[in-house]
């Protein structure tokens, strides 16, 4: 990649993300944590799985967020991932409900959309019920190949439809049938499951390391003068969401664009790494565009990000998430 630091970040954490999780999260955000800091054999930890596991509904799908009466495809593929790495075993009852459910909702065309019995509020730009959704059809993917799925027909026929909705860009968007707004970031996230899978050889992930690399170019240039422009000209100030998109996930691959040298070595990475130090708020938590306060789920997905590349210790936050537990 060409890039060598020539500074270091400043010191981590001015303040208290780790008790702002446990003070303003719910229960799914502070598992997260717990599991990711091994802390899962506590009392909260077993409690908290044990809720998890109680929420799912009898169609095996676990409440949207959106209305808690009715099956979400989303959070039911990301609890059960959840589920699965907190140890309870992929070929038990409550991972087999949760994956026939998700199954049964398979789309036609490959892909996954929303639940269809869900209206989405307005605001809503990430998520379609009527349209397959590429970004989440790659967290099912996931899940499938976590459940040994990852060569059923239900698989295959996935990742065939999103190698298909690969723009000539070398990106993806967001909807099935939008051929225009290439997506950052669910281009990276399918972008290096495919490595994964098929290898940096293939033509897919050729095509797309391409585009992913000028996205994250621009970003450490947002990320050093600390705004960003969007499409209409209106400059932004810079929100975690932005600075992170290109390096997270909701899900699994977080640690597979590190793995692909996207660390502290590439200046970058430092130059946003920097950034979301700084972005850091008061209560101790970051905030995502689309809210006015500090988001528990990417104030813990944040956390991960940074102990991944190294500023953060996990020894020092297991012992801060220890007097919660």
């Amino acid at each position: 990649m060409g890039y060598v630091v020539t500074q270091e970040v400043s010191a981590p954490l001015r303040y208290d993300a780790v008790r702002f999780v446990f003070e303003h999260s719910d229960e799914v955000a502070q598992l997260s944590l717990l599991q990711f800091l091994d802390l899962l054999e506590t009392g909260k930890g077993k409690d908290l799985i044990r809720s998890l596991l109680e929420a799912r509904m009898p169609s095996g799908g676990f409440p949207s967020s959106f209305h808690r009466e009715t099956e979400g495809i989303r959070e039911t593929c990301r609890k059960t991932h959840l589920l699965l790495k907190c140890g309870v075993p992929w070929d038990g009852l409550s991972v087999q409900a949760a994956m026939n459910f998700l199954l049964r909702s398979q789309r036609e065309e490959g892909g996954w959309s929303e639940n269809p019995a869900l209206t989405l509020p307005e605001n809503v730009v990430e998520l379609s019920t009527v349209e397959p959704v590429t970004w989440l059809t790659a967290d099912v993917v996931e899940l499938l190949r976590a459940v040994d799925l990852g060569e059923s027909p239900s698989c295959v026929k996935a990742l065939n439809w999103l190698r298909g909705m690969q723009s000539h860009v070398g990106g993806w968007t967001m909807y099935g049938n939008d051929s225009f707004i290439v997506d950052p970031d669910s281009t990276a996230q399918i972008l290096f499951m495919f490595k994964e899978i098929y290898g940096e050889e293939d033509l897919a992930y050729v095509k797309g390391i391409r585009f992913f690399e000028k996205c994250l170019d621009a970003v450490a240039v947002d990320a050093e003068r600390g705004y960003h422009v969007e499409p209409n000209g209106k400059r932004v100030e810079n929100d975690v969401y932005h600075l992170t998109h290109l390096l997270l996930s909701s899900l699994v691959d977080t640690e597979r664009r590190l793995q692909a040298g996207y660390d502290l070595r590439d200046e970058r990475v430092r130059k946003i790494v920097q950034a979301i130090l700084e972005n850091q708020r008061e209560d101790g938590g970051w905030r995502p565009f689309w809210t006015a306060c500090s988001s528990p789920t990417y104030t813990v997905l944040t956390l991960k990000l940074l102990t991944w590349l190294g500023v953060l210790n996990t020894g020092e936050l297991r012992e801060q998430a220890s007097k919660y537990v």
